[in-house]
């Protein structure tokens, strides 16, 4: 009966093991810290585009305030035409040349504000993207880290029962019995072997008839082949 015990012990252990491999590899998975490094990258971007777009806007502000400051001049200028200063033909060409440079600037700083409202669009535009794109990565975060997280936990729960459930067949186990097991358990990887079709489980190799009906009436023997200590377990 002791055997069975032990082959119990032997399979949990083996799910046990599972187990810590399971846990090992989602504590490992850097999903996670990618879509963490992802979402940082893109909060960054955001940052930088909405620097970029307030400089953008406070250079139109100043344009405009300085294109508005020249077409006061040009009326000003055209107004003086009319006035008494303006007595010599020199003075008059004068005049109509600042009139043509104050034009001229007018036009240069009005193709200068369309510029700039060009790249503010163009900077929304890339704004938007990252604001959808940044939306959707720390959708996709918060959904890995809640999976992650339930995932260890059932595992660690699992874990835990494991824990308890070995603890149990232990105490069922004579020491003597449980410590030839574990020299055993360093030169063989599983130790007990369970007969499956009149192989041994652990070889794969047919175990002799007479060996056979030995382990099913309940005598422990070893396998010739391997060394593993066989055992039958009835077919529910």
């Amino acid at each position: 009966m002791e055997l069975q015990f032990l082959y119990e012990y032997q399979q949990q252990e083996n799910n046990y093991n599972k187990l810590l491999s399971k846990i090992s590899e989602i504590r490992d998975d850097d999903k996670i810290n990618r879509l963490k490094d992802e979402y940082s990258r893109l909060k960054k971007e955001y940052i930088s585009l909405s620097s970029k777009k307030a400089d953008i806007e406070k250079e139109i502000f100043q344009k405009n305030s300085h294109y508005k400051r020249l077409q006061e001049s040009k009326t000003n200028y055209e107004k003086l035409m009319y006035t008494p200063e303006i007595n010599s033909i020199k003075k008059l060409e004068t005049l109509k040349k600042q009139i043509e440079e104050t034009d001229n600037n007018i036009s240069i700083e009005k193709g200068r504000i369309e510029d700039l409202k060009r790249a503010l669009m163009e900077v929304d535009e890339e704004i938007l993207k990252t604001k959808k794109k940044f939306a959707f990565i720390k959708k996709k975060y918060d959904a890995a880290k809640e999976e992650k997280e339930n995932k260890l936990n059932f595992l660690l729960n699992e874990k835990k029962s494991v824990e308890e459930l070995l603890q149990e067949i232990k105490l069922k186990i004579d020491d003597r019995i449980y410590n030839d097991y574990m020299k055993m358990k360093e030169r063989l990887n599983n130790p007990i072997a369970e007969i499956e079709n009149r192989k041994c489980s652990g070889c794969n190799m047919e175990v002799p008839a007479m060996d056979y009906e030995e382990v099913k009436n309940g005598n422990p023997l070893k396998c010739q082949n391997c060394g593993r200590i066989l055992v039958y377990k009835k077919k529910k």
